[in-house]
């Protein structure tokens, strides 16, 4: 299918580190210490430092991204380190674990060392901050202690929110070089940093219609030398590509915010469809804008068909659509739907009983994807009991879950937070009753349900944005998992109801050892870097609980699985955990409690 297509946007950026490899390769710098920071990959970076090197130049070329990670993954040797204190910088109207955040997961790349963070304030507010690292080695007679300064080139901008924040920079630093005035220390703001502030501003410069939509599907096309680079963590990698996506998206949402006068964290806004396509491409720095008026793709629209039933217990993968509307049909009871904001089906089902009475919901942010699993697998065996009144509907945003496919096929492992909302480019949970928030209320009418059980995910790995103060912007809570976390919201008079089936849920958890370990270990790594909890823990398990005023449901329950985004073993209990806790939840309801609730999986 042919689309109209307008273009914004199409420019090239010099690749700023062959800019400077040249620059620097000229006989004046020979013998001089050129030290480089810049937003590429260690194979790139150790590629031109060693041109430069062949120059007779006293190079280093390190990254702007990530500086300490990639300082200890590079270049420091901890030959006889038995302890390492890291002193991070604290700056005046910055996040406080700002520095300390950056460091993750330092304390999972030194092996048995002891590692300590300690604050350090600083009136320098912008510029080439710096890490003081302090080994401690066993010496024959006494201890060592050895200071090695890491440098943390940052300059302060406007963010897209409106806030003033530290972003990573690129920098020069030229030193003990003859003439003199060769010497230098300055930003030098990199490629990969002139790419998103060329989109930013194109977006904030454009004439857009006075009200939103303002389109159906923006597409920001970034070709720059992005790298993913695998941690020996599991799960975890750096990825400036990634990091990209995440704030072209959230940037671009902001800016539309912005004009509208809405609150950075308003969900209801919906300016249309933003994709990021973030390509790597070590040749050119290529910064491309379109519009589509029809950006439906044939192949992307899901036509429902006798897909063989899996086995849901061992799936390894997130579901294709037909897939998971196979398994709603074997449910049987009365088939529902809504439509999304494209025209895509919206399924559920009822499941008529007699008591206790829930709703239970999937799929609403599409890149979370162990809910519809969790969800289909708690269908099935509440079907076999027998006793419980439920409805089901398991993938509650497939617009969103058709870009997360399309994004999923160049790029599997990443977030992909473009397809957290829906086609009009906001939560489907504040579209109030139309389109697919539609299938709630249904939901809710069929079974005249105080519970909502509404099953979510969050980044399996860790969530930044270097152009736009690191930490991301109103979710600062999430950069880095800390396990599978439960979420209460309540209305006036229904917290103690809530709060009974909040810990039957956690009993159901605590019987499943996989996600019980997997709490352990994430919530200890959290508090490495957070150092304090800002939500309760209960039997090993993060909660957050409040009371709302609104809200279709007395009681909400919504969990949180680190699945952003996993595979394998790690994804079977993920979807396995969301299944015991609408089990754990329907057992807290039913009178008596449900027989043939199973204790292992």
């Amino acid at each position: 299918m042919t689309h109209s297509e307008e273009i914004l946007v199409d420019i090239n950026i010099p690749v700023t580190l062959d800019v400077l490899v040249e620059r620097y390769s000229a006989p004046e710098y020979s013998g001089a210490r050129v030290e480089l920071w810049t937003f590429d990959g260690p194979e790139r970076r150790a590629a031109a430092q060693q041109s430069l090197r062949d120059k007779g130049v006293d190079a280093y070329v390190r990254s702007s991204y990530k500086p300490l990670v990639h300082a200890f993954l590079e270049e420091l040797d901890l030959t006889g380190v038995t302890d390492i204190v890291v002193h991070y910088p604290v700056v005046p109207c910055v996040h406080k674990n700002r520095f300390r955040l950056e460091c993750y997961p330092v304390g999972e790349l030194i092996g048995e060392r002891n590692l300590t963070f300690v604050p350090c304030f600083t009136s320098n507010t912008d510029g080439l901050l710096s890490y003081g690292i302090d080994f401690v080695k066993t010496g024959t007679t006494s201890l060592i202690k050895q200071r090695i300064e890491v440098a943390a080139p940052n300059r302060f901008v406007e963010a897209s929110s409106g806030q003033k924040v530290l972003n990573n920079t690129g920098w020069c630093r030229v030193t003990a070089s003859t003439p003199s005035e060769l010497f230098c220390n300055n930003m030098h703001p990199a490629d990969q940093e002139q790419a998103f502030h060329a989109v930013i501003s194109a977006l904030k410069k454009h004439a857009w219609p006075a009200k939103a939509p303002y389109f159906k599907r923006m597409n920001v096309r970034i070709e720059a030398p992005f790298y993913d680079l695998r941690l020996p963590l599991k799960t975890e990698f750096i990825s400036t590509a990634e990091a990209m996506h995440e704030d072209i998206y959230f940037s671009a949402l902001e800016v539309f915010k912005q004009r509208e006068g809405f609150d950075n964290i308003d969900r209801s806004f919906q300016p249309g469809q933003i994709v990021p396509e973030i390509v790597t491409n070590n040749a050119q720095i290529r910064v491309r804008i379109t519009i589509c008026d029809d950006p439906l793709d044939p192949t992307l629209v899901d036509t429902p068909s006798n897909a063989p039933l899996l086995n849901l217990e061992t799936a390894e993968h997130w579901l294709e659509p037909i897939t998971i509307k196979s398994h709603l049909d074997a449910l049987g009871g009365t088939a529902y739907q809504s439509l999304s904001q494209r025209g895509r089906p919206v399924w559920g089902t009822h499941i008529e009983g007699k008591h206790p009475s829930v709703v239970i919901t999937a799929g609403q942010h599409a890149n979370e994807t162990s809910g519809p699993v969790g969800a289909l697998r708690a269908a099935e065996q509440l079907k076999k009991i027998g006793q419980t009144d439920f409805t089901v509907s398991p993938l509650d945003n497939p617009d969103g879950y058709a870009l997360f496919r399309e994004l999923c096929a160049k790029h599997p492992n990443h977030m992909h937070h473009a397809s957290r909302y829906t086609a009009g480019g906001g939560d489907l949970e504040f579209l109030d009753h139309t389109f697919e928030n539609k299938i709630r209320h249904i939901g809710q009418q069929k079974t005249n349900s105080d519970i909502h059980l509404s099953l979510h995910g969050y980044p399996a790995h860790e969530w930044t944005r270097p152009f736009s103060g690191y930490i991301p912007n109103g979710f600062d809570m999430w950069t880095i998992p800390k396990g599978f976390f439960l979420i209460l919201r309540h209305k006036a008079g229904w917290k103690e109801r809530g709060n009974i089936v909040l810990d039957a849920i956690i009993s159901e958890l605590s019987t499943y050892e996989p996600i019980v370990s997997l709490n352990r270990a994430q919530l200890a790594r959290y508090k490495r870097y957070v150092s304090e909890f800002d939500f309760e823990i209960r039997n090993n398990f993060p909660i957050f609980t409040s009371e709302v005023d609104e809200g279709l449901f007395p009681i909400t329950i919504i969990t949180e699985a680190p699945d952003e985004t996993i595979y394998g073993e790690d994804f079977i209990v993920a979807h396995t955990a969301q299944m015991k806790s609408v089990l754990g939840a329907v057992n807290a309801l039913a009178k008596p409690p449900l027989a043939l609730l199973p204790n292992k999986v």
